[in-house]
């Protein structure tokens, strides 16, 4: 057959297909940068418009770490061979293509090590390399430290290498003062250097030793195959770089562990040893593949032996040390575990919790002073939380009427003087009705806020408040999502110079939120806008969820948690806990800023340290974002240091010191270092039969709550977070004491355990037992019939009241026929403290349950309780106490405006008062004649506290409630100080 190539005649000459290859494939990299780079142009010139510095800062650290990082991973530094794998690749693709298009014979193929590139190329491809990856190594808080290092500061370089000696050293066992003198002072440096440091250089090695290794291997054994003339000494001795480099790295990586024992020197010594043999090895034999293909058996025989040696040597080692170690544990593990401890309690600044011994007293009182100490203790007995989270939560939701445009998104423990209110936070949502093809318009331009923002009740009582007497704010443009809320699925937008509202309820916002966007930036941001406002600008509002608001404007924060102690179970995150707040005109979030810096290269590290640097507050209104920093660890000074220029500050104002409030997530963790590191002799630690746990209601750790209580050593009740533990593994599951955590800003943070001694005679029962010993009291079972529906028993909580233990325990019904709306049907009193016997009380309200709780322990017979109605006492001798006695409500009120009228003060009865500031400055509670000596005294404090200057006090009632209030005046802003007196 003819033969059209192989004819003689002139022939048109053809395209170079392999040029048209490589330029195809850079052209088409280019379209895929400029479109990834074109649809992120927008977002971020609107960042660079709208959050300004704030947001330019993080962009200048993530750019600089990720080329600093970058540069160290991938940028090659061998000019003389210019090798590159991407290229190489690139080059065989385009001559597989060339050759198949020209129907040639193949060619032969390319060894990669003859592949070199141009000096100009090279250089331009190590720069290109580095800015497009770039972003994959950009280490935010790397680059803030580098940033604070570059202006002149320290942040403890020097001190990393008494790190290398640390393997090598003698450990003492000297409560762990080694760790503090050799590791302590590192740990800055091995938290946010080592990590992005170690983690490029890895992949360094493994992309320019592992990876170009077997390229060269591969593309060698190919060449050598077509010519008939393997070399396998060669290929081996680059195999022995490879294996020798991965051995030599792991061993240096080991100066970094968090486990360091008494074997890690031996490991060490080992790797590095054998690792600089193999890649001595491998280089001799690169030199000797020049001309011997075949390893000589000698050789092999050397390299197995060298390997079976170090192997042999250390492992018999580490074997022998761990056998020895596994009968003198004290003596060998002791002195580690001591710096084990030292570095993990620094890490957790367990020292600043205060342990308490814990005077757990059995219940025991005689009956005559039973109505001293009830009355002794209203103060706490007044501020009982028997309002649990999901009670509230349901109680809320019919407040927000017939609206399906707003849901709520959490629900959260707020505190106003010295009272404690559960708000709910509502969110927009998109309601299930709207019509197909409406979404797009609902989303953005109608359903663009949530009104009213909060719906509030008092946790003690469950009555409804009203939020407006706290939050004069109330929408909320900037907030949380939610499971179903809008905010971080959908921005917001309005024409500029608009004239009619599409907003819900037709609202103009008039915030300094969002920005204006003007054609034809806004038809890129959205294309719809190019058709319906082609010539108009429109603000748009980006970023209203405040986590992810956060998130893109303060990324060295930790905006999602996770806590669990089964490994077999997922973690189910969260978002980190925020707080609204009020400084009386605006209202914020207040949202915790916690760092979780990598500690996993800190010898006797844990993998992650937890950092409260300080809180954010977050308009809700206008989303600007002020930045409180409080804490004083190296970390928070970094942060500050870098941000103070931008308006961060260390001054907290005044009208948060009551209402700020110590993380819940900051907490656990706290709670969950010191289970385990509180113990601090070594000995105890090896042993582990001192470590605690947190108590569980059937699968669930039981999470903290904050309540106001009176703890042991505290002169008024106080509003701290709570958690009990109990003894880890123990059947008897009873409490081995508390944690508390204060939330006052003078002792914001401050930690106590209170402790029980393993040998008391009196028992702290846990949260289960309480619950158990409850459900098999006759009285309650009784009770139980008479509830609604199907009772559900609450949260069971610990107090402290007067020398008591006590779990207080609402058991709730529905008062409507769908179940959905709680009401408490009757309270439980259950003593904590037990010798053997279990004392439980019931009653409408704490005082009666504590009262007939004090009964039952003094061996006399508790009032009756109807659930819903009054108590009375019931017959048979004993000798009980006899039930308060009930008044009529006008006469108690009567009697307390004679106390006002006795001290000379007039009595105003206004038909409405209001004003902008309202502070409840003291609650008694007057429902028999043994109330009324309290009423008295407290009124007596009112007054004394809060003279009123021109002798009137007002009155005014609010449900079961009456309030007398003084107006005072100050910078300009009217105040209300009132007491609040429970009459019903």
């Amino acid at each position: 057959m003819w033969d059209t190539y192989s004819s003689g005649e002139d022939k048109a000459p053809r395209a170079d297909v392999g040029r048209l290859v490589k330029w195809g494939i850079l052209a088409a990299m280019g379209i895929v940068i400029f479109a990834v780079a074109s649809n992120q142009a927008v977002n971020l010139l609107l960042n660079l418009t709208e959050f300004g510095n704030a947001y330019s800062k993080t962009l200048y650290y993530s750019i600089t770490s990720g080329l600093a990082l970058a540069a160290i991973a991938l940028v090659r530094v061998n000019v003389a061979s210019r090798h590159s794998i991407v290229w190489y690749s690139i080059s065989l693709i385009a001559r597989f293509v060339k050759r198949n298009s020209d129907f040639e014979a193949p060619s032969r193929p390319a060894r990669y090590s003859d592949f070199h590139m141009s000096p100009l190329s090279f250089g331009l491809w190590q720069a290109t390399k580095v800015v497009i990856l770039a972003p994959l190594f950009a280490n935010i808080g790397f680059g803030m430290a580098i940033a604070y290092m570059a202006e002149g500061n320290d942040i403890g370089i020097s001190s990393v290498g008494s790190i290398f000696s640390i393997p090598f050293a003698t450990v003492p066992a000297d409560n762990g003062a080694f760790a503090q003198e050799n590791v302590i002072p590192a740990i800055p440096v091995l938290a946010l250097l080592v990590p992005p440091l170690i983690g490029a250089i890895g992949i360094r090695l493994l992309v320019y030793v592992g990876v170009s290794g077997a390229v060269n291997i591969v593309s060698q054994y190919m060449v050598d195959s077509a010519e008939h003339k393997p070399k396998f000494l060669s290929y081996i001795s680059t195999v022995e770089v490879i294996v020798g480099a991965a051995i030599f790295w792991a061993g240096f990586t080991l100066f970094f562990s968090a486990g360091i024992d008494f074997n890690t020197k031996y490991l060490i010594a080992g790797a590095l040893a054998l690792g600089a043999a193999l890649i001595f090895y491998g280089f001799m034999d690169k030199r000797r593949a020049r001309v011997i293909i075949y390893p000589p058996r000698r050789h092999v025989y050397l390299r197995l032996l060298t390997v079976a040696a170090v192997v042999a040597i250390v492992g018999s080692i580490v074997a022998v040390n761990t056998s020895i170690a596994e009968a003198k544990k004290v003596e060998w593990r002791g002195p580690y575990i001591s710096q084990e401890i030292a570095v993990n309690r620094n890490m957790a600044e367990l020292d600043k919790v205060s342990v308490v011994n814990y005077d757990v007293k059995p219940p025991s009182v005689a009956p005559a002073n039973i109505p001293q100490m009830v009355n002794a203790n209203r103060d706490t007995l007044n501020n009982i939380r028997l309002w649990d989270q999901e009670a509230a939560t349901q109680k809320l939701k019919p407040e927000l009427g017939q609206r399906n445009d707003i849901v709520f998104a959490d629900t959260d423990m707020l505190r106003f003087s010295g009272t404690m209110y559960w708000t709910g936070t509502t969110t927009p949502k998109l309601p299930d009705t709207v019509a197909q093809g409406t979404e797009w318009f609902n989303r953005h331009l109608v359903y663009t806020h949530a009104i009213p923002g909060f719906k509030m009740l008092e946790a003690d009582t469950g009555n409804i408040v009203s939020e407006s007497k706290f939050f004069p704010q109330e929408r909320i443009y900037y907030g949380e999502s939610g499971d179903e809320g809008l905010f971080s699925r959908s921005w917001s937008a309005y024409p500029v110079g608009r004239t009619t509202s599409d907003e819900i309820s037709q609202f103009f916002y008039n915030g300094t939120g969002g920005i204006d966007v003007s054609p034809p930036i806004s038809w890129m941001f959205e294309p719809n806008f190019m058709l319906s406002y082609p010539d108009t600008p429109i603000h748009i509002m980006r970023y209203k969820d405040i986590h992810d608001r956060m998130d893109l404007l303060y990324p060295y924060f930790v905006y999602d948690f996770a806590f669990s102690n089964d490994d077999t179970v997922a973690p189910i995150f969260h978002k980190v806990g925020v707080l609204p707040v009020t400084d009386g005109k605006n209202t914020y979030w207040l949202m915790p800023l916690v760092a979780a810096l990598d500690t996993s290269h800190v010898p006797w590290g844990s993998p992650f340290m937890l950092k409260l640097v300080g809180y954010s507050l977050i308009d809700t209104y206008n989303g600007d974002v002020k930045i409180i920093v409080t804490g004083n660890d190296k970390f928070s000074d970094i942060f500050y240091d870098q941000y103070k220029g931008l308006g961060a500050t260390r001054d907290v104002p005044h009208w948060l010191d009551q209402q700020i409030r110590y993380p819940e997530e900051m907490f656990i963790w706290k709670i969950a270092k010191f289970n385990r590191y509180h113990v601090t002799d070594p000995k105890a630690f090896i042993e582990a039969r001192q470590f605690y746990d947190i108590p569980k209601d059937g699968s669930k750790d039981i999470p903290p709550y904050y309540i106001m209580t009176k703890p042991q050593g505290f002169d008024s009740p106080q509003f701290v977070g709570f958690q009990s533990l109990e003894l880890s593994g123990s059947s008897t599951k009873n409490l081995v004491g508390y944690m508390i955590v204060e939330n006052d800003l003078s002792t914001l943070g401050k930690m106590t355990f209170y402790s029980v001694p393993l040998d008391s005679a009196t028992k702290l029962i846990g949260p289960s037992a309480a619950k158990e010993a409850l459900e098999k009291d006759k009285e309650y079972k009784n009770v139980k019939t008479l509830l609604q529906g199907n009772p559900r028993v609450g949260e069971n909580i610990l107090y402290r009241i007067g020398d008591q233990e006590v779990y207080f325990i609402p058991v709730y019904t529905a008062n409507t026929s769908g179940g959905v709306v709680s009401q408490i049907g009757t309270i439980a009193a259950v003593g904590a403290s037990v010798t053997g016997t279990f004392n439980v009380g019931l009653g409408d309200n704490p005082v009666q349950a504590f009262e007939n709780y004090l009964l039952k322990a003094a061996g006399q017979q508790p009032t009756d309780v109807t659930p819903g109605g009054q108590g009375t006492t019931t017959g048979g001798g004993g000798g009980g106490a006899p039930a308060p006695t009930t008044l009529d409500v006008q006469d108690r009120i009567d009697a307390i405006e004679r106390v006002f009228s006795d001290a000379g003060v007039q009595v105003i009865k206004p038909t409405a008062i209001s004003s902008p500031l309202e502070f409840k400055e003291a609650g008694a509670t007057y429902k028999a004649d043994t109330d009324f000596k309290l009423v008295q005294e407290a009124i007596a404090k009112f007054m004394q506290d809060n003279p009123p200057d021109n002798g009137r006090v007002y009155e005014w009632q609010d449900e079961n409630k009456v309030n007398f209030g003084v107006l005072k005046v100050s910078g300009g802003i009217v105040e209300n100080h009132y007491i609040s007196i429970e009459v019903s």
